[in-house]
């Protein structure tokens, strides 16, 4: 947000908070929606959010950075971090918990100075991932010994509250994320994006974090994950996603059907080993093997999702591709370079699946 305009936002809050009700309702001198403080443009500042929660219960918050002036209001990208799942006892062992990371950096997506980047005049609010549920749970329960607050969607409710409120004039709003990070962006797109006027373009970009189809992510995995974080009560009503076990991957048609001129897409390696390690506990009906391997179903998986979702397919097993990583300016897969396939996303056109020669 350029710095010329703070004492416009600071007055605008302060008019909008003492007006008189509008003929709308409400009641009059109800105060105005919670915005984001202002900050010198490029920066990173933490900004704690009251009511927010992590797994153990305690508050987190978002790094916030504004982008050039000029340029801040028009394109905002919502980034939502990884760091592993909570739904058994091992997992929840190793799932990132941690309130307030380390700022994000200038690496990768976040790059504000390099021409080539699509997101290089973005705002960018950063989601911490410490709540377990990548991000779209809803739920308290004594889970594994311990009270957990699977706290992610009330959090983005909260942040989505915030930056409506802040960023008045977007025109191209980004869900995007990495890992735990990328499931969220695909399984709590319907809700950010229903905080913008339909006028605001959308753009879903999911990075290692496959939602993909029964035979490749086990029902009973995916049956696990909606008792544990109440999923069926944070997906959008009426999506044929929500159900007793199997189908979440019906999240994609269901979400490019509401938002038909918003633009989707996921990148993955083809045998992603940290995505293999846990889809593997729902190898032998999620008998919970306690150390989860055999699992070889995942390229299968992304090439049926590739034939109605565009998906950018990598050789290999790594995990991640954008976030801080240099390799997004370097990255080809199938002769067609990451970059240029996620800015055509971002100039909402629609890229073609791409996959290594050798796997088509």
């Amino acid at each position: 947000m350029p710095a010329v305009r703070w004492p416009l936002l600071v007055l605008a809050a302060a008019a909008a908070s003492a007006a008189p009700a509008s003929a709308e309702g409400g009641a009059a001198g109800a105060a105005a929606p919670p915005t984001f403080p202002p900050a010198p443009p490029g920066s990173w500042q933490w900004v704690p959010l009251p009511g927010t929660k992590c797994m153990d219960g305690s508050e987190t918050g978002v790094w916030l950075k504004y982008g050039p002036a000029g340029a801040a209001d028009t394109q905002l990208g919502v980034y939502l971090s990884g760091g592993g799942a909570c739904f058994n006892l091992e997992t929840c062992l190793t799932a990132s918990h941690t309130a307030k990371p380390g700022a994000p950096g200038s690496g990768g997506i976040f790059n504000g100075t390099r021409a080539d980047n699509p997101f290089r005049n973005s705002s960018w609010i950063v989601v911490p991932y410490c709540t377990g549920d990548v991000h779209i749970g809803d739920r308290t329960a004594l889970f594994n010994l311990e009270l957990r607050h699977f706290h992610g969607a009330p959090n983005l409710r909260a942040i989505m509250t915030r930056a409506v409120a802040t960023f008045r004039e977007t025109k191209v709003f980004v869900a995007t994320g990495e890992s735990a990070g990328g499931f969220g962006a695909i399984s709590a797109y319907n809700l950010m994006r229903s905080y913008w006027h339909p006028g605001v373009r959308g753009v879903m970009l999911d990075d290692s974090g496959p939602v993909i189809d029964d035979v490749a992510l086990a029902p009973c995995l995916q049956a696990l994950w909606r008792r544990t974080w109440d999923l069926n009560g944070t997906l959008p009503p009426r999506c044929p996603c929500i159900s007793a076990a199997g189908g979440l991957s019906a999240i994609w048609n269901f979400t490019k059907s509401r938002w038909p001129s918003d633009t989707f897409g996921l990148i993955s390696s083809l045998k992603d080993s940290t995505i293999s390690t846990f889809f593997a506990y729902g190898e032998l009906d999620c008998h919970d093997p306690l150390i989860p391997v055999g699992y070889d179903k995942l390229a299968g998986g992304l090439k049926r999702l590739s034939r109605g979702v565009p998906v950018y397919m990598i050789s290999g097993s790594e995990h991640t591709h954008t976030g801080g990583k240099a390799e997004f300016y370097t990255k080809t897969s199938g002769g067609v370079s990451l970059l240029s396939w996620v800015s055509a996303l971002v100039q909402g056109k629609t890229p073609p699946s791409v996959s290594p020669p050798a796997e088509r």
